[in-house]
């Protein structure tokens, strides 16, 4: 949109800012400007009324021993797709070949890490974001010294970690 102006007017206040003000017009004077948004926060879109970002699932806790193989699962959803970050005790995981890695899912991403060490104990996280939102998950692996977990009865493995079964708890109080 073009904006122009043949006479602009200008006001001159008295040093004691007591009316009356006095106006005077300057004619023939052009000045044209176009109107161009510099930023759209407030303009939606069709494309934003369809963004999301969901954590489907938090990431599971993982007790496993020295040696073995652990993965640590990140499942979200969201348009626009999410880029997806991991950290071990808030710095970012290093890939490592033929032993810590990270890749895209279909359900988000999966860190896997192999011939665990002690050294690879930590909180590990994932952060997930769109450019409209950011979800993020926080799981616990322990490698602990000792042979590979076992099944017991009543639990099952998935060869990927322990599963640990805790016995429920029962309350009871009576009412007087």
């Amino acid at each position: 949109m073009l904006l122009t102006a043949h006479k602009l007017l200008y006001l001159i206040l008295p040093l004691s800012f007591s009316p009356p003000f006095s106006f005077f017009s300057e004619t023939e004077l052009s000045v044209t400007a176009e109107l161009v948004p510099t930023s759209s926060w407030n303009i939606s879109s069709e494309l934003d009324k369809d963004s999301y970002l969901t954590l489907d699932e938090p990431m599971n806790n993982i007790t496993t021993s020295l040696g073995q193989t652990a993965e640590l699962h990140c499942k979200v959803s969201g348009n626009p797709p999410p880029t997806i970050r991991w950290f071990k005790n808030d710095a970012p995981v290093v890939q490592e070949p033929r032993r810590i890695s990270f890749r895209a899912t279909n359900y988000g991403s999966r860190l896997r890490i192999r011939n665990l060490d002690t050294t690879d104990t930590g909180y590990f996280q994932c952060v997930a974001t769109n450019g409209k939102k950011v979800v993020s998950t926080t799981g616990v692996l322990f490698v602990k010294f000792g042979p590979p977990p076992t099944a017991s009865p009543g639990s099952s493995l998935d060869g990927l970690g322990e599963i640990i079964q805790i016995p429920r708890t029962y309350i009871f109080s009576s009412l007087k």
